[in-house]
């Protein structure tokens, strides 16, 4: 559905993006991770054509493309962005902000009223925006893309200003739209909210892709324990080749390859580190993120 060919954008001698490829598909979530500044919302205008990028094409249906104004006409109908709080209208409700984005790319509001009982938005959603908190404006902005129904979804840190049982109802509203066969990106500082329902996350560094972690994967698991810099060493000479010591205190020793004997001898062995807590399973959005962005615990 979309396609990515080595896009790349520079500011001056700064390169935000270097040469990015990238194709997604329908019916798929996509978490985008990586520090402030390193181009997450660069590459988010790049799709959504806010920005041109130096080089590099953006394919919609493998056809589309920003080549004239009525491509960009057909492409921005099946594409919503994540609007921003302070675009909000405030004199207006947050009914007429979603039967707004409704009518403008579905040309229907008859879906509005579900979207905001799914979300539990009807005990405020008819009064002004001016009287809403920052969590309640959040939740509108989401609304707004889900009343727009596009079938492509750019969210730039949409969990932000969310308390927990809101950034759940957000997730699993997610989930839901992605059985509908929407195309999500999600960019969040929320780690560990990915895991629930992204199907793979990008880690963005040096204006590159460097590294898919992809949930389908089943192979992927570890023996995982804190470990001090000091515990590590002693370990660090009898640990497989390819077990990683992540940002000074992770330790995870892979176990996809091992049969049961050797994997209990691991078991058996760190058990001994009776203050530390052991776990089994794959890395996590968090535990990827300081593998690939700290140094010593730090960014």
């Amino acid at each position: 559905m979309l396609k990515l060919e080595n896009i790349s954008v520079s500011y001056k001698d700064k390169v935000v993006l270097d040469n990015l490829s990238l194709t997604a598909e329908s019916g798929e979530i996509i978490g985008l991770v990586a520090p402030n500044g390193t181009g997450k919302t660069t590459l988010f205008h790049v799709i959504s054509n806010f920005l041109k990028p130096n080089n590099g094409t953006v394919i919609f249906h493998d056809k589309l493309q920003y080549k004239t104004e009525r491509n960009e006409i057909a492409i921005h109908k099946q594409l919503t962005t994540f609007p921003e709080q302070r675009d909000l209208f405030e004199e207006l409700s947050g009914l007429d902000h979603m039967k707004l984005y409704a009518n403008m790319w579905k040309g229907s509001t008859a879906h509005v009223q579900k979207i905001c009982e799914h979300l539990r938005m009807e005990g405020y959603v008819k009064r002004k925006v001016k009287t809403y908190s920052l969590g309640m404006r959040q939740r509108l902005c989401f609304a707004m893309v889900a009343a727009a129904d596009t079938p492509v979804m750019l969210m730039d840190e949409l969990m932000n200003g969310l308390d927990v049982e809101n950034v759940a109802l957000i997730s699993e509203y997610l989930i839901q739209m992605k059985r509908e066969g929407k195309l999500i990106f999600v960019a969040s500082h929320l780690l560990s909210n990915l895991d629930l329902y992204a199907d793979r996350v990008l880690y963005l560094k040096g204006g590159r892709i460097i590294h898919q972690q992809d949930f389908s994967r089943t192979d992927e698991k570890f023996i995982k324990i804190d470990l001090s810099a000091e515990q590590y060493g002693a370990l660090k000479e009898s640990l497989p080749e390819d077990h990683l010591y992540i940002a000074n205190h992770l330790c995870c020793i892979p176990i996809a390859n091992m049969d049961e004997a050797e994997k209990n001898r691991w078991i058996t062995r760190l058990s001994a580190y009776e203050d530390k807590e052991l776990t089994i399973g794959p890395l996590g959005t968090a535990e990827y993120y300081e593998k690939y962005y700290h140094e010593d615990g730090k960014l």
